[in-house]
């Protein structure tokens, strides 16, 4: 399922097929997008090791990087020439390291996060110029629009149905006479946090284990009845 198959089922599952529409196209996407990014943000992340937002170049005599805006979390760091680990430190947490900006320079030994949005400090400062590669969880990486349609989902196929279960709770919240629906508003509500809430204890069981762990899809196995609210994640803080 694509973003166009997405807004597609979720019309359907409105009845809202007539024209013209009670929702427009513009709204749905809206509504896909906080879906996706609330679904995602409440698992705990995608995790990604891979993409070009999991490189961060090292330049001598620079000691700030920029951090993507989309990193929840960063689980690992090291330098790629020779997999020497970068210890990732929040800010507070410095002293137990006997860390001090003290203007020392030399090859790069930890990664300092939450000092400011979207920028982490390399200590000492690099005299080394090299790559640190990341491993991190994150946001999907774009926004769902219709100007950008047909996109594909970052979330796996087994959660779209979930994904619905958003869509409406939005969609029903609408203040127009004909679309207004509060009760059924929070009815889809409160499937959608308890399949989210489930399926990030099946994603956290499944990385203490060798095997590989199925989420499943929404359907009548799947726990709806408690009502949890996002995480929110700060890099390693939260």
């Amino acid at each position: 399922m694509n973003s166009e198959d997405l807004i597609a089922a979720c019309r359907t599952d409105l009845n809202d097929l007539a024209a013209p529409p009670l929702w427009s196209d513009d709204e749905l996407y809206r509504f896909a997008d906080d879906a996706q990014k609330t679904f995602v943000r409440t698992i705990g992340g995608i995790g990604d090791a891979s993409s070009a937002i999991t490189q961060l170049d090292v330049v001598v005599g620079v000691f700030w990087t920029n951090l993507d805006e989309s990193i929840l979390k960063i689980r690992d760091a090291y330098l790629v020439s020779d997999g020497r680990p970068i210890q990732v430190v929040n800010y507070e947490d410095l002293a137990q390291y006997g860390v001090r900006f003290d203007n020392s320079t030399g090859p790069v030994r930890f990664l300092i996060i939450g000092m400011q949005p979207k920028l982490g400090r390399f200590f000492p400062t690099p005299s080394v110029a090299g790559v640190v590669q990341l491993m991190v969880d994150r946001l999907p990486a774009c926004d769902l629009t219709a100007d950008a349609a047909p996109q594909e989902l970052e979330v796996d196929k087994q959660h779209h149905e979930a994904l619905l279960l958003r869509m409406k709770e939005m969609a029903y919240l609408k203040q127009d006479a004909e679309t207004l629906n509060k009760t059924k508003s929070a009815d889809f509500g409160e499937q959608f946090r308890a399949y989210s809430t489930w399926a990030k204890q099946e994603k956290d069981r499944a990385k203490h284990k060798t095997r590989v762990v199925s989420y499943g899809g929404v359907g009548a196995n799947s726990p709806y009845r408690t009502s949890h609210g996002p995480s929110n994640d700060y890099y390693n803080r939260g």
